[in-house]
């Protein structure tokens, strides 16, 4: 649904595309197993494993849905980092007390988001913030294992990043705009309409929720985001039939950036001088 940028897929040592697969991305990038980075925290690592000046980090689970990708690219150009979400100073986040939270941290605030997508680029600022990010992680994250996954308290990346965000002086950027949003996930979603091939991208989500509970009494909102992430790859009723054609689609396009194949990275720069 873009088809003017490279496409990198990084993967883990144990990936093995099959050969009908390696056509899908212009690019390839290991992520060696760090036993110390379970499961989500691997984002933390990103930096440094992307040939792109800039780029936008997408999780496989997500599809992009609308021809509209450009608007958040803007949005996110000035920054160094950029992620859509909402500052918070008070309330529950993934089970833990927001309140709590930033005074054991002394963070002014976080930032609640959904890191499904973000995008950096490859600036000395945007090193700085990784670092310092993995840096928080590694003296903290006996006391932050506060995320609910599944039920069971477990390590989020999301936390890191909203808190590292706040005691970094860094706010989210703007993810909506009237009903048009940057990401939407699936999550508590009750109404699909999803027609990429009419630029049609609608979730029904609850206006309020009452101990994690839609309350229905309070209406309904339907946002229009441009990345759907299929949380958990539910509801597959939707998203395999997409995926499915998405993957046909890809195919069957001509070779976006078949000069970068050879690990081209003049070719790269060049793109994105003119995509940027």
């Amino acid at each position: 649904m873009d088809g003017t940028r490279p496409v990198c897929l990084v993967h883990d040592q144990d990936f093995q595309p099959e050969p009908g697969d390696v056509a899908l991305f212009d690019d390839y990038s290991l992520l060696p197993a760090d036993p110390a980075y379970p499961g989500f925290m691997n984002k933390l690592r990103l930096f440094g494993h992307t040939p792109y000046r800039r780029s936008m980090f997408v999780d496989a689970d997500c599809l992009l849905m609308k021809r509209d990708v450009e608007t958040w690219w803007r949005m996110a150009r000035p920054a160094a980092f950029a992620i859509p979400g909402t500052p918070r100073h008070r309330g529950e986040w993934k089970g833990a007390d927001i309140a709590t939270l930033l005074r054991q941290e002394g963070a002014p605030y976080l930032v609640q988001m959904n890191s499904g997508v973000f995008c950096f680029n490859r600036s000395a600022e945007a090193a700085r913030f990784f670092q310092g990010l993995i840096e928080f992680y590694e003296r903290r994250h006996h006391a932050l294992a506060v995320g609910q996954h599944r039920g069971t308290r477990a390590q989020t990346d999301e936390i890191y990043l909203g808190l590292w965000m706040g005691l970094s002086g860094i706010g989210p950027v703007v993810s909506q705009i009237g009903n048009d949003t940057w990401m939407n996930s699936t999550r508590r979603a009750f109404g699909y309409k999803l027609r990429p091939t009419e630029g049609v991208s609608i979730l029904r989500k609850p206006t309020r929720m009452i101990g994690g509970i839609p309350n229905p009494l309070a209406g309904w909102k339907a946002l229009s985001p441009t990345f759907v992430h299929f949380v958990g790859l539910r509801p597959e009723r939707h998203y395999r039939p997409l995926a499915a054609k998405f993957r046909v689609a890809a195919l069957q396009l001509p070779a976006r950036c078949r000069a970068l194949a050879g690990g081209d990275l003049a070719g790269h720069e060049a793109a994105q001088r003119q995509n940027a």
